[in-house]
């Protein structure tokens, strides 16, 4: 691992970045306003699209290591950052880690079991609410990860996701669907209830079926995670889901029916990705819908 000066120009530190892993503190990188949270919808299909990766580095955070961060470009320049698989399990570390860097705008995603049946094999879903039963992972972002201690998000979750974000992966995700018959069979759910179920373990039956009830849409292991924490931290968050698998009792499928999804949705989900990181690109810094939706202390009392 190379150890970089603190005040590396930028032009030689790119340089570097094509061939090394460095430590740094967060002002010795280039920088991105945009993440791409990795999960089972893109897989590695980034990582091995050539000329994408500049290179990758960890930033200590103030709740530990970050996961491996990908500093990456689009064919047009516009930087971005990628962390693989939601972070390899470190929840906290991952979006304390964004927070530091700056980003503003995060993609995320995931494949899931289709509970409204629906929701077919190899649909996508963009999804606009959650239910989280997580049972493993903190709740909230510890006070430490904050800048300022003082200013200590309770936040709202209506709308769960950003509006803008939603219509532009909606958009990017019919474009590539209907631009091509090979696609035909594949419908995009422009919205969903997506349940966050505690992983490890696929659900029984009569788990499926009290999702249901409860006004469940699809079933996933991340992605609700994600949206609590994104809104925690300031940072605007859209998910793009693809089902890969009917929920347990709602359809027959068995290992082989997954593995068939991957080499063929995990490309057009990049796809989809690429193009719409642009169009992320040019909101700017206007005002969201998440800036409203996150209580300060000065709205409350000692």
């Amino acid at each position: 691992m190379i150890k970089l000066p603190t005040r590396l120009c930028a032009g030689v530190l790119l340089a570097l970045l094509t061939v090394a892993t460095w430590a740094a503190t967060v002002n010795d990188f280039p920088k991105a306003k945009i993440a791409v949270v990795g999960g089972t919808f893109i897989n590695d299909a980034l990582l091995k699209k050539p000329g994408l990766i500049k290179g990758h580095f960890t930033i200590k955070t103030k709740v530990g290591e970050s996961p491996k961060i990908y500093y990456a470009e689009t064919a047009a320049g516009i930087p971005f950052y990628y962390i693989h698989a939601h972070g390899e399990g470190k929840w906290l570390e991952t979006w304390a880690a964004l927070y530091d860097l700056g980003v503003r705008d995060a993609i995320g995603g995931a494949t899931a079991g289709g509970i409204n049946p629906s929701m077919k094999l190899y649909d996508y879903v963009v999804p606009h609410d959650f239910i989280d039963l997580n049972i493993d992972r903190p709740l909230s972002m510890p006070q430490i990860v904050y800048h300022d201690p003082k200013s200590i998000p309770l936040p709202r979750y209506v709308p769960a996701m950003d509006p803008l974000l939603r219509d532009i992966l909606i958009d990017e995700t019919r474009k590539a669907v209907r631009g091509t018959h090979d696609y035909d069979d594949i419908q995009l759910h422009e919205q969903g209830v997506v349940v966050q179920a505690r992983g490890g373990r696929f659900e029984t039956v009569s788990e499926i079926r009290m999702f249901r009830q409860w006004g469940g849409d699809l079933v996933t292991m991340n992605v609700g995670s994600e949206m609590a924490y994104a809104r925690m931290i300031g940072i605007n968050y859209a998910a793009l889901v693809a089902i890969s698998n009917p929920a347990e009792g709602v359809g027959e499928w068995d290992w082989e029916t997954i593995k068939k999804v991957y080499p063929r949705l995990n490309p057009l989900s990049l796809n989809i990705v690429l193009a719409a990181i642009p169009r992320i690109a040019a909101i700017g810094d206007q005002p969201r819908v998440g800036d409203g939706l996150r209580m300060h202390p000065e709205m409350t009392s000692e």
